[in-house]
């Protein structure tokens, strides 16, 4: 019998936590931290302050479909032993979905949270700066004009889904490696900066949508390739919109543009 629903409110990296006051009412609470949500190995870590029985996860996909469910039993283990759950791979895209987990303890009380995970790579006709520069030319702004409707599209459809989380608009420059690392790391800053400005002045700034920009200069190559190489594929830019920062290789961090 369920004798006390309890939801925990809060907010972790990509992942909406919801619930209300009555976890102190029952006394029943769930320790998680960022590091114990392995998306990559699609395991969920966590910790009851009760005697542990059951776990319930379903994974719903953007149009709220169930794509995945697993149910763990753990046989009233310890109060505060870290347990586990893990959900096979989900039908539909991997990169958006929805977690509900259930923890039930000896008791029958239970909490419950949602974990929500989404990730839009825009589809884009990349910019041609001038060698060098980072101002966008007239004959190149109908790319970006291209890119924005359908940035504004991706953000509507996630937003349909989760009204909870706040989006972020991440563009990341690439540069290929002709010059010094250096200068091609201010670069490719520059230049998503010049993006990011673009799309703010065409509308952005007035959607609910933050903006970030990171410049990662030759550190990143789409098409690897010596030192002093003139390579187009590598001279590009990534918009991605996402409720987590997106995790690249290389260094430096992301630098907020519009919040």
């Amino acid at each position: 019998m369920r004798r006390l629903s309890v939801l925990l409110l809060t907010a972790l990296m990509g992942l909406a936590f919801c619930g209300v006051a009555e976890a102190q009412k029952a006394g029943l609470k769930i320790s998680i931290g960022r590091s114990d949500v392995d998306l990559a190995n699609r395991t969920i870590y966590f910790k009851l302050n009760k005697p542990a029985e059951t776990a319930e996860l379903k994974a719903y996909d953007l149009d709220g479909n169930l794509v995945g469910e697993q149910i763990e039993t753990y046989q009233g283990a310890a109060a505060g032993k870290r347990l586990s759950i893990s959900w096979p791979f989900l039908s539909g895209d991997p990169d958006n979905f929805r977690i509900e987990l259930k923890v039930t303890d000896v008791n029958e009380y239970w909490a419950s949270f949602e974990i929500v995970h989404f990730y839009g790579l825009i589809p884009h006709e990349e910019v041609v700066f001038e060698s060098g520069k980072s101002e966008i030319r007239p004959s190149e702004a109908p790319k970006l004009d291209a890119a924005l409707p359908l940035i504004v599209e991706m953000l509507r459809k996630f937003q349909r889904f989760s009204t909870q989380l706040t989006y972020s608009l991440y563009i990341a420059g690439h540069t290929d490696t002709v010059g010094s690392a250096a200068d091609n790391a201010q670069l490719s800053l520059d230049r998503a900066r010049a993006i990011a400005r673009y799309f703010q002045e065409g509308g952005l700034k007035k959607e609910k949508i933050s903006i970030f920009i990171r410049g990662f200069g030759e550190s990143s190559l789409a098409v690897p390739t010596k030192d002093n190489v003139d390579e187009l594929r590598n001279r590009r830019a990534d918009y991605i919109i996402s409720n987590f920062p997106p995790a690249m290789p290389g260094t430096g961090s992301w630098i907020a543009i519009q919040k």
